[in-house]
């Protein structure tokens, strides 16, 4: 299998870590969606990354491919009523990693371009998704769950790209929280360069 990917992509990042530590074989292949990347473009018409080129089918969108490999080895995502908190989780670090992607990319084009109404619905929804996962953090429970690992690379995104944002200051209880991520030698070997 090879795994497209580009090293500073929080969703790319999920995969990585899940890959990591199940142990799988995968080849990494690195790129980046805003070149015109013929292997990227040839597993995923849409150009963005992750995309999976399994043996049977390519897979993209991050879901869908932690899916995938969660179900070569050892699952982590759980059935029934608990399989759907944990889908919803990843739906909300997913969601969090919407809004910074947002934000940046608004905030990079020319001020003179700038639509602050949309950068600041993007900014309000990720500080109300970090407030409300403030509350519920002694919910999420075991990092090994499969929704955490989503949570937990949504904050690393916000780190990189809303640094300005200081969220770990306002949030302490998520920020002792992904202290636990940070040890693993996974988010170490995943970290996005600076």
């Amino acid at each position: 299998m090879k795994l497209i990917h580009s090293p500073t992509s929080p969703y790319s990042r999920k995969c990585r870590i899940l890959i990591l530590e199940k142990g799988l074989d995968v080849e990494d292949v690195t790129t980046t969606p805003f070149d015109d990347d013929d292997v990227l473009h040839k597993a995923n018409p849409l150009g963005k990354v992750p995309a999976l080129v399994a043996p049977e089918t390519t897979l993209y969108d991050s879901p869908v491919i932690c899916e995938y490999l969660d179900a070569l080895e050892k699952p982590w995502l759980p059935r029934g009523a608990s399989a759907w908190r944990q889908k919803t989780l990843h739906a909300l670090g997913d969601g969090i990693i919407d809004a910074v992607l947002a934000f940046r990319m608004e905030r990079i084009r020319p001020q003179e371009q700038w639509w602050d109404f949309w950068a600041e619905r993007q900014e309000n929804a990720t500080v109300r998704a970090l407030q409300h996962l403030e509350t519920i953090t002694d919910e999420l429970g075991d990092p090994w769950e499969y929704g955490n690992l989503s949570i937990a690379c949504a904050l690393g995104y916000v780190d990189l790209r809303a640094s300005d944002m200081q969220w770990r200051d306002h949030m302490p209880k998520l920020a002792k929280w992904l202290e636990t991520f940070e040890k693993l030698d996974s988010w170490v070997q995943t970290a996005p360069p600076a």
